[in-house]
């Protein structure tokens, strides 16, 4: 097991614990692999029938990690690459998202297809792209949309602002808030009535949803990888690396 994340089984839920707390959960080649490594595993096991994932520390995730934002890894990265974890997200058994803290960028947009995001009433969730030069991706601009509206997910995404958890539940972004010191444990109640389920109920029920609500992702997830990569070659994102790169020596 990888120590960029803990895990455990209880009650036929999986647990997931992104852990980089010291990088706010920021996502590394290393903590993407190994998220998609255990969530096949759990999936794998007849001992798991939920997945329930949050973040040690005071974020749940803070996006992509900037350090692979520097000049000389420009174009090795692309939301293309990590597509995988979105197809594995969609055919997975039910994942539940607990929200604790900041959830920033890839933080969220890869969250989005959860099929249960909770989340504390003084989390900080914002679709940032925008304010660092680049566009969103992972499909996000059409699952947002999906989710809460277009109208209101072009402000998310045009703004770039914060909302917290308690304006993230009354736009429908998530199903509930709860406070923070009874966020996980209000998640593993949820996380464990689904759990007792059957697998097949939970699997049809979920392949019915995304079914009906979902088509034409693969379109999309190109459309916004070739997007993305042009943005990362953009001024307003190579100014916005370098001085992170300056501020973080």
């Amino acid at each position: 097991m990888s120590s960029v994340i803990e895990v455990q089984i209880e009650d036929k839920v999986g647990i997931v614990k992104l852990n980089r707390p010291d990088s706010l959960n920021a996502f590394n080649n290393e903590l993407s692999d190994a998220l998609y490594s255990q969530i096949e595993e759990f999936n794998e096991s007849s001992a798991v029938n939920s997945i329930l994932i949050t973040g040690n520390g005071k974020a749940f995730s803070a996006g992509a990690d900037v350090a692979g934002f520097q000049e000389g890894n420009t174009k090795k990265k692309s939301p293309l690459s990590w597509n995988n974890l979105i197809e594995l997200f969609i055919r997975s058994k039910p994942i539940i998202t607990s929200i604790n803290g900041f959830a920033v960028g890839m933080g969220i947009t890869l969250f989005l297809f959860s099929d249960i995001r909770l989340a504390s009433k003084d989390a900080k969730i914002s679709f940032r792209f925008v304010k660092i030069g680049l566009t969103p991706e992972y499909g996000s601009t059409r699952r947002l949309s999906d989710i809460v509206g277009i109208s209101t997910a072009s402000e998310l995404m045009l703004t770039g602002k914060f909302v917290d958890g308690k304006e993230a539940e009354r736009i429908g972004l998530i199903s509930r808030s709860y406070d923070s010191d009874n966020l996980f444990n209000e998640s593993f109640k949820i996380s464990k009535d689904i759990a007792e389920n059957s697998h097949w109920h939970n699997k049809v029920i979920k392949e019915m949803i995304f079914n009906n609500y979902h088509k034409d992702y693969d379109k999309v997830l190109e459309i916004e990888g070739d997007i993305f990569l042009q943005a990362r070659q953009t001024k307003e994102h190579k100014d916005f690396v370098k001085k992170f790169m300056q501020d973080n020596k």
